[in-house]
């Protein structure tokens, strides 16, 4: 008891510390109140460990990071090229440093096997199988995580210092953490910042402790256990992952997995043989589903470029939707010349407030990158830029061609996919151009390359050029092909589900 009490005592000083930090200065405070949330997380063990309730804040810990890390695991594992993308991101020599870009090479390889791990602690974690070690492993997992957050937002914030000081600044920050895919960007229009990342690992921090402190507690549950914790999961994933991400499959996924737990339970095995049956067969659904998703595509696509959305209306400004569009500035720094004294200001500032008519301040350094000075609407894709042989834009013809057209993706040409899948490309675009459809590819690569790939198998179909990471967006298949009309996504398909022929297409829409 007197254990529960201090554990309980040291989670409520940080609960305070964090309450009188977010009134002091409310700027701490995220636009989506995680700080709050993480405050909360802390403030329910505490007074029910104070309370020495210790049962009741062990169940609340393991219910709230075992639901979270089923949704964002699935969430990884629904998308492992884009986390994969995200990790290369942070694998960059100029972002994290040196030593973590030996990761580089091995980012997708690293996104599956995170992806699963996630799913496979949460689950853990609420039938109570191998706690010590699960525990260790989740502690391990959120102070890497909440370091990483923590990072990332004090990266931003030192190039924001050094872009208004006027000093140079030499290190990649990345601004959107990845945390959960692309989901939140397509339901509520953006990512977590890196704070709000950050405030999400510590909150999963201090309810981690408790599970850790108590690790020795936490046996594979009972049925009397199992029927409270497992309802408040599904609940939560319900709320988190139904309500939130419009996406059902991790309560699914939880339901169908706690029933694999309940047989085991009623079987012969016992102890540690129980233990790792259920985590071979929760790994095989697990990183059978990322297999699964890699090998075809997102079965939930959160990403502007989804079928049966229309890229021309995702351009659209906040002006022409009658909506308050983002506002953003530049960074001046000023000096008077008649007093020497110095300023920095924003550009807004500086017109509102009429400074550029006192001629004795100067504009001694403009920020290179504006800043955002208030959040509104942003359109979801910022341009369609595609380049024909003559470098002339062709994406706004591509896009208003009134008849169905093939887009065929493939942003390296190196690392695509020749042979029977081009024999595929081949074949159907030689049926489309019989039918007058529009069939072209679209590269990153050079004029050499594409055109070497092009001999090599075979294809007629002209090839034009764009941004990498605009194409990976579009779809997670090296070559991937779309099917369009006006602009509006009809059909995708990965490299390995390309269709045989026109007509089953035609079929279908």
């Amino acid at each position: 008891m007197k254990k529960a009490r201090v554990l309980g005592v040291v989670l409520l000083i940080i609960v305070v510390f964090m309450t009188i930090l977010g009134i002091a200065k409310p700027g701490v405070v995220d636009e989506f109140n995680i700080y709050w949330m993480a405050v909360v997380a802390g403030l329910i063990p505490a007074l029910l460990l104070i309370g020495q309730r210790e049962e009741a804040a062990i169940k609340f810990s393991r219910i709230i990071i075992g639901s979270v890390f089923i949704v964002s695991g699935l969430i990884k594992a629904n998308d492992t090229v884009g986390f994969g993308i995200k990790l290369e991101e942070y694998f960059d020599e100029n972002a994290l440093g040196s030593f973590w870009a030996i990761f580089h090479p091995v980012s997708l390889p690293i996104a599956f096997f995170v992806s699963g791990i996630e799913v496979l602690l949460g689950l853990a974690l609420l039938f109570g199988a191998r706690a010590k070690l699960v525990s260790i492993v989740l502690l391990g997992m959120t102070i890497f995580f909440g370091w990483l957050t923590y990072f990332t937002a004090s990266c931003n914030e030192s190039q924001m210092a050094a872009i208004t000081a006027g000093e140079a600044f030499d290190k990649v920050c990345v601004t959107d953490c990845g945390c959960f895919g692309d989901a939140l960007r397509g339901s509520v229009g953006r990512s977590l910042t890196p704070w709000e990342s950050f405030y999400k690992d510590l909150g999963l921090f201090l309810l981690t402790i408790v599970v850790v402190v108590y690790s020795a507690r936490i046996k594979v549950s009972s049925i009397k256990d199992s029927l409270i914790i497992l309802p408040a999961s599904v609940l939560i994933t319900v709320l988190f992952g139904g309500w939130l991400f419009g996406w059902m499959l991790p309560t699914y996924f939880l339901i169908v997995s706690s029933l694999v737990f309940f047989i085991l339970r009623q079987t012969s095995l016992e102890g540690l043989k129980m233990e790792w049956t259920l985590a071979l067969v929760l790994a095989i659904m697990t990183y059978g589903f990322a297999y699964y998703t890699y090998s075809h595509l997102p079965v939930i696509d959160y990403r502007p470029y989804a079928e049966g959305e229309n890229i021309k209306d995702q351009m659209k400004s906040a002006e022409e939707l009658g909506l308050e569009p983002t506002e953003y500035a530049n960074i001046y720094k000023l000096q008077n010349s008649e007093t020497g004294e110095e300023m920095t200001i924003n550009s807004k500032e500086y017109l509102e407030k009429e400074i550029w008519k006192n001629k004795a301040w100067s504009i001694e350094y403009t920020s290179p990158e504006p800043i955002v000075i208030s959040r509104g609407y942003e359109a979801p894709i910022a341009s369609f830029n595609v380049m024909n042989e003559e470098n002339s834009d062709i994406g706004e013809d591509l896009l208003n061609d009134p008849n169905f057209s093939f887009m065929v993706v493939a942003y390296d040409v190196t690392k695509a996919e020749g042979g029977e899948v081009a024999q595929k490309l081949k074949e159907l675009g030689e049926e489309a151009e019989k039918n007058n459809y529009h069939f072209y590819a679209i590269t990153s690569s050079p004029y050499d390359l594409y055109e070497d790939y092009r001999h090599e198998n075979q294809l007629a179909f002209p090839f034009y050029t764009a941004d990498e990471i605009f194409l990976k967006t579009i779809i997670r298949s090296n070559p991937g092909l779309l099917l369009l009309k006006n602009g509006e996504i009809l059909a995708k398909w990965h490299a390995n589900d390309i269709p045989v022929s026109l007509e089953s297409i035609e079929e279908m829409n």
